[in-house]
């Protein structure tokens, strides 16, 4: 994302994002990410604000058919019963669910920009997580179903680690601090995420077993070893 005017226009609705959904198109500088952020996070708390208003008269005005005035003949009496009123319509107004709902874009909005504002933080908005996060499980399980066997691939791991291993199924115990033996050296697993594309989407980040600290795990490691099935011995 350049320093555009459509930096300003498109990033608001760009910050909107999951951070993998961001990760897949030019992330742009971190500053004016920041700054477009903040404008989005300001945005979405004048709507919840401006939203909350027009609801709250909306709701107040629907309360004249379940809460009929009282007609009493005492003016002190016709005082507190205004009073009362008053009262439970602001009540029953502050449990309905809607509101809660609108109150929450609107904190979501003041914590989208205070974290632009002081961390320079980019923050996407709750219901777009929730989307990806469901999307990913139910292509997880198709993956799982679905995808034919094929060795694992080996791959240099960059700075972040040594080597990266995909592979077509979720590999059981891979978790830090799994060890396995490969081309004569020892590996430790130190991250696993599910891509959801491609023949092989589990990927596992391993690094060198550094000097002094314990080895758990796998042997002798072979990346056609997911090939071959797994018999279990039944209890006698």
């Amino acid at each position: 994302m350049s320093a555009s005017w459509t930096a300003y226009v498109v990033g608001p609705f760009y910050t909107l994002l999951p951070k993998r959904w961001r990760e897949r198109e030019h992330a742009g500088a971190g500053k004016y990410l920041a700054r477009a952020a903040m404008a989005s996070g300001l945005a979405e708390a004048f709507i919840a604000l401006v939203v909350l208003w027009f609801w709250f008269i909306y709701y107040v005005g629907t309360l004249g058919d379940h809460y009929p005035a009282f007609s009493l003949t005492s003016g002190q009496f016709a005082f507190r019963s205004l009073e009362l009123s008053g009262e439970t319509a602001f009540l029953t107004f502050m449990v309905n669910p809607a509101t809660w709902v609108v109150c929450y874009f609107g904190l979501e909005g003041i914590v989208r920009t205070f974290g632009a504002l002081t961390t320079g933080e980019v923050v996407g908005t709750l219901p777009l997580y929730i989307a990806d996060s469901a999307w990913r499980f139910t292509q997880r399980k198709r993956a799982a179903a679905e995808l034919p066997l094929v060795a694992d691939e080996i791959t240099p791991g960059g700075k972040i680690c040594d080597i990266q291993i995909a592979s077509c199924r979720r590999r059981e115990g891979w978790k830090y601090p799994f060890t396995l033996r490969y081309a004569g050296v020892y590996f430790q697993v130190i991250a696993e995420k599910c891509i959801t594309v491609g023949p092989r989407p589990y990927v596992y980040s391993l690094r060198r077993l550094p000097a002094g600290e314990i080895a758990s795990g796998l042997h002798n490691y072979d990346p056609s070893d997911v090939l071959r099935p797994v018999h279990k011995i039944q209890p006698i």
